[in-house]
């Protein structure tokens, strides 16, 4: 009979040569398990190794989640678009799109770690993460719920202002309705990737509904001429009578004036000549000084700045226009530019002859007044680029008015710019043509000249 001692060692050397079969989970390699049935939760698996196995796995069982529910989020774009009826052609959409793929990782923080397992024979961890898609789901859906009632106030809030003639407040609350249902609606898309139900709001509450309200108001507003119409003026002079209009909001009998806004005088090209503030009988006025940029006609309409150029056609609907004749001015002027390098000198002498000339004076060789021209400039810096050294400079033109007759300095005004060449001087160049120099600033003192 053999010893136990022999049947031991025997055993071991079996032991020795079988191989060891790994133990992965097998929700690892199938992504489900009996507890967490696939109609209810969203499962994730990632796996570690090293030092930080435990957490490198969590991590990427929940990564695994925030992929899979980012799929069903696209799907949901194109669902919230069509039934919004957003403008695919938009910026607003675009961000939408942007919005609704980062609200996962900003919003995803339901999913739990609800296992572990160790393969001994790889060293390999491994964690199944669980999303609750309905708990999910309600939360967002309660905090939608909350949130939409902002948005529904701003309509509310706007339809008051209309009927108190307040049309900047009432498109201000609607731009900012707007505003906000842009920013819900990414996180509705996450919502209805994972519910049953997806939540709809009401038609009205929708980014084009807003839009149409924004615009039935714009067109809802009649502006007309009151005074100033078919004046002529003299350039460097003031027309003899202010444009004056009324703004009235409302349809039919529901008309009232539009108080508190503010019209912008244009010339043809768009460009601002002047401004002025509807009283409570909806009237505005504008004095204005006659010069060469505003041609024959002076349009008068809302400004409403905050909207963008997409409501631009719908402001200018309910613009008026005033017929006007400017004639040539008493005075012109002689330059003075005298500055180093030459190239700088022509560049700034062209400059500031377009925007006199622009105002309709002349240029002439010889006058009583002269505008004299000054440069200044701080000390150069240098950029290291891709293509090798560039100077920047900073600039300061000023431009003084002098009465030669009576040796008088009359007044001025300063322009700034900065530019960027391969060389200094190309730099300086570069500044003295971007000098930008107010028309109005420049208006008030070119008038100064008095013959």
């Amino acid at each position: 009979m053999k010893s136990w001692t022999s049947y031991s060692v025997a055993i071991l050397l079996i032991a020795a040569v079988l191989p060891v079969y790994p133990q992965v989970p097998e929700w690892a390699v199938s992504h489900k398990h009996a507890n967490y049935p696939a109609g209810e939760f969203i499962l994730g698996v990632g796996y570690g190794t090293g030092d930080k196995a435990d957490e490198t796995a969590k991590r990427l069982a929940q990564s695994d989640i925030a992929a899979q529910v980012r799929v069903k989020v696209q799907t949901e774009i194109k669902n919230v678009q069509q039934t919004y009826e957003l403008n695919q052609n938009q910026e607003s959409y675009a961000d939408f799109k942007i919005k609704s793929t980062s609200v996962v990782d900003e919003e995803l923080i339901g999913a739990a770690i609800v296992e572990m397992a160790v393969d001994p024979s790889t060293g390999i961890t491994y964690a199944l993460a669980a999303l609750n898609k309905e708990k999910f789901s309600d939360a967002i859906a309660a905090e939608l719920s909350q949130r939409w009632e902002q948005p529904k106030e701003l309509q509310r809030q706007a339809k008051e202002f209309l009927r108190q003639g307040k049309l900047t407040e009432a498109v201000e609350n609607l731009a900012e309705a707007r505003a906000a249902v842009m920013e819900l609606l990414p996180k509705q898309a996450l919502h209805d990737a994972l519910s049953r139900t997806p939540l709809r709001v009401e038609p009205s509450m929708g980014p084009l509904a807003i839009t149409s309200g924004i615009r039935e108001a714009l067109s809802s507003v009649r502006i007309e001429k009151i005074s100033g119409d078919k004046q002529k003026g003299k350039i460097g002079e003031k027309f003899s009578l202010p444009f004056v209009v009324r703004a009235t909001v409302g349809e039919e009998n529901n008309v009232v004036p539009v108080v508190g806004d503010v019209i912008v005088f244009l010339n043809s090209s768009g460009d601002q000549l002047g401004e002025g503030i509807t009283d409570a009988k909806g009237v505005a006025e504008c004095s204005m000084q006659a010069r060469g940029s505003i041609g024959r006609q002076i349009r008068a309409r809302l400004s409403q700045q905050g909207l963008g150029s997409e409501f631009f056609s719908d402001l200018n609907a309910s613009s008026v226009a005033f017929d006007c004749s400017v004639l040539d001015a008493d005075v012109a002027f002689s330059l003075k530019v005298e500055v180093r390098p030459s190239g700088v000198n022509d560049v700034l002498r062209s400059v500031v002859a377009d925007a006199v000339t622009n105002i309709g004076y002349h240029i002439v060789d010889m006058s009583r007044f002269m505008l004299r021209v000054e440069f200044q400039t701080a000390p150069p810096t240098t950029i290291e680029g891709v293509d090798g050294t560039l100077y920047s400079v900073s600039t300061e033109i000023t431009i003084v008015l002098i009465d030669k007759e009576s040796n008088r300095t009359l007044g001025s005004v300063i322009g700034k710019s900065q530019g960027v060449g391969i060389t200094q001087d190309g730099a300086l160049q570069k500044s003295a043509h971007s000098v930008k120099l107010g028309e109005s600033e420049l208006v008030s003192l070119l008038e100064k000249a008095k013959n």
